[in-house]
């Protein structure tokens, strides 16, 4: 039974250890299985569909532009990219995110998987055909915003650093690239659930690695024997306004769409986890709202807690302690004199009814020992 099942768990029991070694997954005791199935089923089963539609949709969208490129290119068969960036994007440029993806994106935190098993059955909606294609469908959406929007910006009456106006298909072709490694990788934050430090490492250091690749691969000629095409290439990418305008501009408006169909979904179309994921996001905003009490603070409290709060550790002072009434507040018009009167420390406090009042002795004994 545990071999022809898709996922075999097996609990080392009694009977022995054979159905633990013929299992994918062991477990010591029954009690494990709800943490297994709830927590990392469902995050196992989200980052695996993640990686594959992002693994499908990040390659789509650079080489479906050489297409694009063969258009205006009289089908000649050249590529715009050059050879060194293309054999990178897998390995290094576009690398991060899906590795991040895969191993620490969730939807929530593991207490409140554990506390809403609804959201197993609701994972069943992380992957189907229709999801497939959408994401196919993004990538070609992106590859023609990102080429024919470049095209139109650098193509014509561009005047680059060297004097001439052209720039270059190689020129076109690393300031494209650029666009589209920006965009792969916003797209991988657009589809984040949880950010952490890796997070940010992968998806913003992706970007950065292809910058500082660019500026090394383009100075190594002729200190060594590559590159020589586009050598000083990063000078004239680099400063020219125009690169910098596209970059704010362009991959923004590649994922225009994909924003606004978030935002529609998450505001109109909420599932079950859209609004558990609010709650706790409104949870940690409040937690961070409390402001941590100073030890100082806490020993002027103490002095005003009702009776029942405190715990006096002998009858003759439990019955003295009972006698201690709450400090009324004064009106806003009272002195200072009369405010500074009723604050302080124990040794400072004023005993105005001495039949009613406690000695200062006895409130100083209520006090914790603390070995100084």
């Amino acid at each position: 039974m545990i071999r022809a099942a898709n996922v075999g768990v097996g609990i080392s029991g009694q009977e022995g250890l054979q159905a633990v070694h013929s299992s994918d997954y062991a477990i010591a005791q029954f009690r494990f299985l709800a943490r297994l199935l709830l927590v990392h089923g469902s995050w196992s089963f989200s980052r695996v569909c993640k990686l594959i539609l992002y693994s499908f949709y990040k390659n789509i969208a650079l080489y479906v532009i050489e297409l694009w490129f063969a258009s205006v290119s009289a089908w000649s068969g050249q590529a715009v990219f050059e050879r060194w960036s293309i054999g990178l994007y897998n390995v290094i440029f576009t690398a991060g995110p899906p590795l991040v993806i895969g191993l620490f994106d969730r939807i929530c935190s593991d207490k409140v998987m554990l506390e809403n098993p609804e959201l197993y059955r609701d994972q069943t909606n992380v992957f189907s055909i229709k999801l497939f294609w959408f994401w196919i469908a993004s990538a070609i959406w992106h590859s023609l915003v990102l080429f024919w929007l470049t095209h139109a910006t650098v193509s014509h009456d561009a005047l680059w650093v060297n004097g001439r106006s052209d720039g270059g298909y190689l020129c076109f072709g690393n300031i494209l690239y650029t666009y589209v490694v920006v965009t792969v990788c916003l797209k991988a934050a657009l589809e984040t659930n949880c950010w952490t430090l890796p997070t940010h490492l992968a998806i913003w250091g992706s970007i950065l690695s292809w910058f500082f690749f660019l500026i090394i691969y383009s100075r190594a000629w002729p200190t060594l024997p590559i590159g020589a095409d586009i050598s000083n290439i990063d000078r004239i990418i680099f400063t020219s306004s125009i690169f910098w305008l596209g970059l704010a501009i362009i991959p923004f408006v590649a994922l225009l769409v994909d924003i606004i169909v978030k935002l529609v979904t998450r505001t109109c179309f909420k599932s079950l986890a859209d609004r558990i994921i609010e709650l706790e996001l409104l949870k940690e905003m409040r937690a961070r709202q409390n402001v941590s009490i100073s030890e100082r603070a806490r020993l002027l409290i103490n002095n005003f807690l009702p009776a029942s709060r405190d715990t006096p550790q002998t009858s003759r002072e439990r019955g003295q302690v009972s006698s201690i009434e709450r400090i009324e507040p004064l009106h806003p018009n009272a002195s200072d004199i009369e405010r500074d009167a009723l604050h302080g420390y124990s040794f400072s406090q004023e005993e105005r009814d001495p039949s009613s009042a406690v000695s200062h002795s006895s409130v100083i004994r209520l006090y914790p020992n603390t070995n100084m």
